[in-house]
């Protein structure tokens, strides 16, 4: 083969490559459009929803959910996709601007990824999954020599040992309403509230541990705060918790603690009855893949706290 007839193949064979090139781009080129108009259909038909939900009522923040409004708060490029301008697909972080923006619930979160081809976000447990690990935590509740109890990402209570209801002297949970077995009740229960601020440093320590309770409440439901539930949640503690609200805004404006702070309580000797001021913090055991459900442990931290646990018969380690 001449120097000329080389140069011919290898002219020829890359201009193929440039071809089948070009033809990979096009099928690509395709298949985002078909991505992108089957993600636009699912963002058009959340915007129409929250449009209607809120068609005889103002929004609270102003809200018009217009397609240009969108485009100006949550999504640039949004103009664009509806007028075929751009096939660029979002990332999963833009999608989840566009999801707040909108007010997504869970659900419709997903929806919103499922439709651009990104992996769903996990839901908690239910059903038979839920009841396996919650029993499973219980029986970890139950070995644990400190006061403990059994939660969900929900923040219910679903069972407490008896350490736990006798040092903060709280009634068994069958005796209260369902409603009121919460971690949050339980952070703002007056008869509780009255002995964690005895003086100004135990209430200070009471604050700073009220809103690191409400702050992962929010953190751990943060693609749920759409949903009936939580709104029901939210609502009802509002209403029946004195000064919830200011908690629940303080605890959105304030810096995101990393640890549990320690908390400050006055405790109850079991053998004398005398009140000691002891400091305990929180530590919480996952029982699978997911955060909870949990076990929630109270560790005591300074000497007050292992002599009022050593009365009770339980541990007096030390939390560190």
């Amino acid at each position: 083969m001449t120097f000329l007839e080389d140069h011919a193949e290898l002219g020829e064979e890359m201009m193929q490559r440039q071809i089948a090139g070009m033809k990979e781009d096009d099928t690509s080129s395709k298949e985002n459009a078909r991505v992108l108009h089957q993600l636009i259909e699912v963002i058009e038909e959340v915007r129409m929803k929250r449009q209607e939900d809120y068609r005889d009522q103002p929004h609270p923040q102003l809200k018009r959910f217009t397609q240009l409004e969108l485009n100006d708060e949550a999504c640039l490029t949004y103009k664009n996709w509806l007028i075929g301008r751009s096939n660029r697909l979002p990332s999963r972080s833009m999608l989840m601007q566009i999801a707040d923006y909108l007010e997504c619930s869970f659900n419709e979160r997903n929806d919103l990824l499922l439709a651009a081809q990104y992996l769903p976000e996990q839901p908690e447990w239910e059903g038979d999954a839920l009841q396996q690990a919650l029993e499973q935590a219980q029986q970890i509740m139950e070995t644990l020599p400190y006061p403990a109890i059994v939660v969900t990402h929900t923040f219910q209570i679903q069972a407490a040992n008896e350490f736990f209801l006798r040092l903060l002297e709280l009634p068994p949970l069958n005796t209260l309403p369902s409603h009121q077995r919460t971690m949050v009740h339980c952070l703002l229960n007056p008869d509780l509230r009255e002995c964690s601020m005895r003086n100004t440093e135990a209430h200070a320590m009471w604050q700073k541990h009220v809103l690191y309770g409400l702050q992962r409440f929010k953190q751990q439901n943060m693609l749920y705060q759409y949903d009936a539930w939580y709104q029901q949640f939210v609502k009802q503690w509002c209403d029946e918790i004195p000064n919830f609200q200011e908690y629940w805004e303080q605890a959105q404006a304030a810096t995101w603690q990393e640890v549990a702070p320690t908390k400050l309580v006055f405790a109850r000797m079991a053998t004398t009855g005398q009140v000691l001021p002891i400091r305990v913090r929180h530590m919480q055991i996952s029982v699978s893949s997911k955060t909870y459900p949990a076990v929630s442990a109270l560790l005591p931290v300074d000497e007050a706290a292992r002599t009022v646990y050593a009365s009770y018969g339980g541990a007096i380690s030390s939390a560190g």
